[in-house]
């Protein structure tokens, strides 16, 4: 499966075009040329039609797969064409296979820019018997879809008539032309893992390229090395990677496959003879493939994008408003508060109302650019951290600029790091995605042509930053319906916080907040841009409160596996954004339904769903081949009080009493009657991001712990 890495450095790479499609396989003449070319190929693997006996239990097999690309540029053309043409077969063994390739979605070719991609695509179906169905694409039905807010065409194929053991042969390709403005162009880099969901019995990766064309690739994790292959019938050359007898890797709990399974991330690069000795890249040899990125390259890089002239408008407004602030913990921390209203604050309102994503994920390297260049300028003392994130690879497999990503350490007499940016960004939170690695660090106090770096160690945050805090006020209505009214509070500090926070509070929660704290510039706007944003305001504030409660819903639905009302009185009680007031916290209240079943004259309550949804660890689950990447180390803490009904005593609070805890986190509840009320007090955590296979069944023993308690009941027993 190929997948595309962060473009964490975008400033200074290009971005894929979107296409304005319109149609597959409409050049016909070059429709049957590809046809040809894949269905009448001399590869014998795309002529097997049996499967080993090992797999006969599989879902599916994939028995043969071939990716191949191509990159080239014409002598004298002004423009590059990049090709991609993957092919396969596939054996088709039990109903969840018929379904997953019951139905295709095609992009449609057409033209953006100055990028015109042509699709072609092919399908038949091979019978047991040896017959081959050839399915017409002039079935497929038109769809119209939207990405970043441009218009293309997709097409929906089905596939008639699928019965168990046939085979699925198919290709996708994609010729583009890609006209040049420049005498440089960076294709999109590409990370492919050699294992599937099914089993392989043989792939085959290959890439041609052409003409000032630079190859970064690193095969990782055992996958086999890339070939340079002559190719007597074409009489071209190119790189190609043979592998087979692949076991399938299915979705697996906390797993990053780039860590774990064999897996070849590559990049390629146009260059002309003028312009590949100095664009900001990790520029090889033409032609040749480059594994390995020396530290200079590394300085090279930066040392455009970390420069005295970044973030002007960050230094004009410190030095405007805070120039009388002299102590240097506090003024690193201001510019943070500063940075983030300039980069995102200052917008948030703009994006909100006009529809787009009200918190982007660009701009990100510019914060922290500016950020450095503004601790430079005051002299205070900090560290530019550079690592890879740690769902792709370590530090060692560096080989593409784009994966690499970037954070700061302030060493003031209160150190703290900076990481990612967005609306609710805190000075003191370290990236996720850098927890735990080996990094470079670097002296931030100079520019990068006079840096050495070293290496250095990221730490991980303790699972007591990461918390959330939940109590649930539970009040029986009706024994007989089922019905407990919930209120619910909520305190979520760290990196938990966030996707609450996106889901249930905008800019005008925090509006009067950053005001007061940051004081931002007032841009005065012209009569007809401030009608026009006043009447956006208007038809977005007209819905709000009925949208946030639809994502309210959702984040109840993640929560529970129990039926309830529509939610209500949903409050915001504090935003999260500073640190002295770091949790972000809210309240709602919503009735439960059918968690009470009547036995005789007593009533059976299901209190163990109140501490929320628990993951089961199915058997197929206990014996673990790879390490544990869990995204972060948390703390999750429930308490519920239920008010006893008048008439009622509570039996079975002794198995509502539980503790699990080891090396990895744990697992403890306890409950007791206090004032008329069975309160139960509920923590698990995680206490590490990354654990080695081997202490799985610890991890295995406190969440089997946690999922048992969900199903426990009480027995509401009638007083005679």
């Amino acid at each position: 499966m190929t997948k595309k890495i962060p473009l964490t450095l975008s400033l200074i790479l290009l971005a894929s075009a979107l296409f304005a499609a319109s149609g597959i396989n409409q050049n016909k003449k070059r429709a049957e040329e590809i046809k040809q070319m894949h269905w009448k190929t001399s590869d014998k693997n795309f002529a097997e039609r049996t499967i080993p006996e090992k797999w006969k239990n599989e879902s599916a097999v994939i028995i043969a797969k071939s990716n191949m690309l191509s990159y080239k540029k014409e002598i004298l053309a002004g423009y590059l064409n990049y090709d991609s043409y993957d092919h396969y077969r596939i054996m088709l063994l039990d109903n969840s296979a018929l379904e997953k390739y019951a139905q295709f979605s095609i992009p449609g070719s057409g033209l953006f820019g100055n990028t015109r991609a042509d699709m072609y695509a092919g399908f038949k179906i091979i019978k047991p018997d040896g017959r081959e169905i050839e399915i017409s694409l002039d079935d497929a039905v038109l769809e119209k879809q939207k990405v970043n807010d441009k218009g293309y065409d997709m097409y929906k194929l089905a596939i008639p008539n699928l019965q168990l053991g046939d085979i699925i042969d198919y290709y996708l390709c994609e010729e583009q032309n890609i006209g040049l403005t420049t005498k440089y162009y960076a294709f999109k880099p590409v990370i492919i893992q050699l294992n599937d969901d099914y089993p392989i019995m043989k792939q085959k990766i290959s890439f041609e390229i052409l003409r000032r064309c630079y190859i970064n690739l690193k095969s990782l994790n055992g996958a086999p090395q890339f070939k340079l292959t002559e190719d007597k019938e074409t009489e071209r050359s190119y790189y190609a990677l043979e592998d087979g007898d692949r076991e399938s890797v299915k979705d697996i709990r906390w797993l990053y496959p780039y860590r774990e399974l064999p897996t070849i991330k590559f990049k390629i690069i146009y260059a002309s003879n003028s312009v590949a000795g100095f664009i900001p890249g990790f520029i090889g040899q033409p032609g040749v493939i480059k594994s390995s990125v020396a530290l200079s390259e590394i300085t090279d890089l930066f040392g455009y994008i970390f420069t005295d002239q970044a973030g002007f408008e960050l230094r004009l407004q410190m030095n405007k408003k805070y120039k009388t602030l002299t102590d240097k913990n506090k003024l690193a921390r201001q510019a943070f508060y500063v940075a983030r209203n300039i980069y995102r604050t200052d917008n948030a309102e703009y994006w909100l109302i006009n529809g787009t994503d009200p918190n982007p994920d660009d701009d990100y390297l510019q914060y922290i650019v500016a950020l450095s260049a503004y601790y430079r300028y005051k002299k205070i003392n900090h560290e530019i951290l550079i690592g890879i994130p740690r769902q792709i690879s370590p530090l060692e497999d560096l080989i593409l600029e784009n994966e690499l990503t970037v954070m700061l350490k302030v060493n003031t007499p209160t150190p703290f790091y900076i990481g990612r940016l967005d609306n609710n960004a805190m000075p003191g939170e370290i990236d996720i995605d850098m927890q735990g690695i080996t990094a470079y660090t670097a002296n931030g106090l100079f520019l990068p042509k006079a840096w050495t770096l070293k290496k250095v160690q990221i730490p991980v945050s303790p699972a007591t930053e990461n918390a959330l805090n939940t109590r649930y006020d539970l009040n029986i209505t009706d024994l007989n319906e089922g019905k407990i009214e919930a209120k619910a509070s909520k305190a979520v500090t760290g990196v938990l916080r966030l996707y609450p926070q996106n889901m249930l509070m905008d800019f005008y929660d925090y509006q009067d907040e950053e005001n007061s704290k940051v004081t931002p510039d007032v841009v005065k706007k012209s009569k007809k841009t401030q009608q026009k944003n006043n009447k956006l305001k208007e038809s977005y504030l007209a819905t709000r409160e009925d949208n946030r409660l639809k994502r309210l819903k959702t984040l109840i639905e993640n929560d529970f596996e129990l039926e309830f009302d529509d939610p209500a009185d949903l409050k915001i009680q504090q935003a999260g954004r500073f640190e002295e007031t770091p949790a972000f916290q809210y309240s709602y209240t919503t009735t439960f339904k059918n968690v009470i079943k009547r036995a005789g004259p007593n009533y059976l309550v299901d209190i163990g769903k109140f501490i929320e949804s628990q993951a089961e660890v199915k058997n197929d689950e206990k014996e673990r081949k790879y390490n544990v990447y869990r995204p972060y180390a948390a703390t999750f803490s429930v308490t519920v009080n239920l008010k006893i009904p008048e008439g009622y005593t509570v039996q079975g609070i002794e198995k509502l009493n539980s503790s699990v805890e080891n090396a990895t986190g744990g697992f403890t509840s306890k409950a007791r009657i206090e004032n008329n009320a069975l309160i139960i007090e509920v923590i698990k955590n995680y206490k590490t991001n990354f654990e080695k296979k081997a202490n799985w069944p610890l991890m295995v023993s406190f969440m089997e712990a946690a999922h048992s308690f969900n199903q426990q009941q009480i027995l509401l027993e009638k007083i005679r």
